[in-house]
C-alpha cells in the first residue's frame, strides 16, 4: 500500500509542479488542495501540496511538500528531483521563519527518493506551520553536502483546515488559535 501511495505522490507532484511553476512566483505560497484517490486501495483522501526549491552544490531544483490524509492517517512527504538518500543515515533539521535549526524526526521513504513523517509526528509538524511564513529543511547525507529546502508556507492554517477537520487532528494548537 505504501509503495502505491508513493507512486501516487510522485505522479501528483510532477503534474502539479508543472502548473505551479508557471502559475505562481517562487516568493509566494500557493498551497494546492487535491481531492486524491489511492488507486491501490480505492480510498479517497485530501492532500495539500506546496512547491519550493532544493539547493545543493549551488544548483536549485524543484521540491514539493505534501500533507495528505488517507484512512484517517496524516502523512507529510517531502520530495525533490535528484534526492537519493540510499541506505545510509540521514539527519534532518528544520527552521521556521529564520529561527534556529532543530532536529526533525523525518524518515527516508521506502524507495529513498524522499522523506516523510506520519501519524502524530506529521500532525505536530503541520501544526507548527500555522502562522509561519518560511520553512527551511537541511537534509544531511553521509559523505555528501547537505540539501537545503526552502518552502514559503504562509497560509498553512487556512490551506490545511480541510485536512485537519477530516483527519480530526488533535495534536498541536487548536486550529482557531494558530498563529497567536
Amino acid at each position: 500500500m505504501q509503495r502505491h501511495q508513493q507512486a501516487f505522490s510522485v505522479a501528483v507532484a510532477a503534474a502539479l509542479w508543472a502548473g505551479a511553476a508557471i502559475a505562481a512566483p517562487p516568493d509566494r505560497a500557493t498551497w494546492i488542495p487535491v481531492d486524491a484517490r489511492n488507486h491501490a486501495t480505492g480510498t479517497n483522501g485530501l492532500a495539500a501540496v506546496l512547491f519550493g526549491a532544493a539547493h545543493e552544490r549551488g544548483r536549485s531544483r524543484p521540491a514539493s511538500l505534501r500533507i495528505d490524509c488517507f484512512e484517517g492517517v496524516t502523512t507529510v512527504h517531502m520530495d525533490a528531483d535528484g534526492l537519493r538518500l540510499g541506505p545510509w543515515a540521514v539527519a534532518v533539521r528544520y527552521s521556521l521563519d529564520g529561527g534556529r535549526f532543530v532536529d526533525g524526526a523525518w524518515q527516508a521513504t521506502a524507495d529513498g527518493s524522499g522523506l516523510e513523517l506520519s501519524g502524530d509526528r506529521a500532525i505536530a509538524f503541520a501544526s507548527e506551520l500555522y502562522g509561519k511564513a518560511e520553512l527551511r529543511l537541511a537534509v544531511v547525507r553521509s559523505l555528501s553536502v547537505p540539501f537545503l529546502f526552502t518552502f514559503i508556507v504562509d497560509g498553512a492554517e487556512s490551506s490545511l483546515r480541510p485536512l485537519a477537520e477530516r483527519c480530526q487532528w488533535s495534536a498541536g494548537p487548536a486550529i482557531s488559535d494558530a498563529g497567536r
